[in-house]
């Protein structure tokens, strides 16, 4: 419930996080058969990653920010395998935190400011090399976000598959994929 109303933990001004990292663990669950790994990039204080924790496949955890990074640690225990980098700086390979062949889940903010063409190469790569991703975003429409509008162009199939609007603002799982 202190995830509620405390932006600094929840990325938004009312969260319904229980609600969102749910959708997003249950649209994620139906890749899982498809991939023998996770990289869950994002992972902020926990509040979506926590559904991951005890998935049907490892997943690796990313976060750059050292607060989140040390409260993840806090709230999950240092067992926990929690890589503190940034997603630019993961490999294009089959490694634990490489982005080839494994199913990222991404909470990572991809409008506005956050998008870069870094963004676009990092994403174009990881679905190249056999990935799917599941991103969230806060923009409920595919055309308003100029990454998926960018990836589409290039080919790349994707897919809104879920909103949750008790969220401010609401919030949307995407489905991208080599089409």
């Amino acid at each position: 419930m202190a995830y509620l109303t405390k932006l600094k933990h929840t990325g938004s001004v009312i969260s319904s996080s229980n609600q969102f990292g749910a959708k997003m663990f249950t649209v994620a669950a139906g890749f899982f058969q498809d991939y023998g790994r996770g990289v869950f990039v994002g992972t902020g204080s926990g509040v979506v990653a926590q559904y991951f924790i005890q998935a049907s496949i490892p997943f690796v955890f990313i976060e750059k920010h050292p607060a989140f990074v040390r409260q993840f640690h806090e709230r999950f225990g240092a067992h926990v395998p929690l890589l503190p980098k940034d997603f630019f700086t993961l490999p294009m390979d089959d490694s634990s935190s490489g982005l080839a062949e494994c199913l990222v889940v991404s909470c990572m903010p991809v409008t506005g400011p956050f998008y870069s063409e870094r963004l676009v190469e990092q994403f174009r790569g990881a679905l190249n090399s056999g990935s799917t991703i599941v991103q969230m975003s806060y923009t409920p429409f595919v055309r308003q976000v100029r990454l998926f509008e960018r990836l589409q162009k290039e080919g790349f199939r994707i897919e809104r598959v879920g909103t949750v609007l008790m969220n401010i603002p609401p919030a949307s799982v995407f489905v991208l994929r080599k089409a």
